[in-house]
């Protein structure tokens, strides 16, 4: 089975309406686009930030190299503007609250990325890039973190990534397949993050 180009996958406690404007906004001639529940997560013997998040976005490789090169950029903003219009559900205030429960300096008291939502893109080699997001971000500042990692996302897939990002891609840690990165808000990019923080 093809695995399609855009994908949610949420808990059962997440209710579909939540996605209903995503929808709307990016369904397209051509595009496939699924939506999955999944149960509500358990227990979970996992490094914090590698735990599913209770919303994942997921954009499949063929989304850039193919769709995008078939259907033009128009929907790249359409994308944009789907995802846009998920933080004040999933972000905001009224957002639902997650707790991990763990031993003493497993768990990062002061979480700084949310746990209910997280945008997840298939790269090369089996490998899968997630983005963490962080917790209460402004409509200003989720804009920035959406434009530094869909650009970021696009020069990775046209091979035209800086030379500099290029030598944090291979120095990065790998586990689970995964790639954890965040956007760097003083310095206005996307980094790379170390899935064990350092206060563990």
């Amino acid at each position: 089975m093809t695995p399609p180009h855009i994908a949610i996958i949420h808990t059962h406690s997440i209710s579909e309406e939540v996605f209903t404007e995503f929808m709307q906004t990016v369904t397209a001639n051509e595009l496939s686009i699924k939506v999955d529940s999944r149960e509500d997560s358990g227990v979970y013997a996992a490094i914090e930030w590698l735990i599913p998040t209770a919303v994942i976005v997921y954009i499949s490789k063929s989304y850039f190299d193919g769709f995008l090169k078939e259907m033009g950029k128009d929907h790249y903003n359409l994308l944009k503007s789907g995802l846009k219009s998920l933080r004040e559900k999933l972000l905001g205030p009224s957002s639902p609250n997650i707790t991990v429960i763990g031993t003493v300096g497993k768990i990062t008291k002061d979480q700084p990325y949310s746990l209910v939502y997280s945008i997840l893109a298939e790269a090369d080699g089996g490998i899968t890039f997630k983005l963490l997001i962080q917790t209460r971000v402004s409509e200003h500042e989720y804009e920035e973190i959406l434009d530094a990692f869909l650009a970021f996302l696009a020069d990775y897939h046209a091979h035209t990534l800086k030379g500099e990002i290029v030598q944090d891609l291979k120095a990065a840690k790998v586990v689970g397949r995964t790639l954890l990165l965040a956007f760097n808000g003083n310095k206005k990019v996307i980094e790379f993050i170390d899935p064990i923080p350092k206060s563990a």
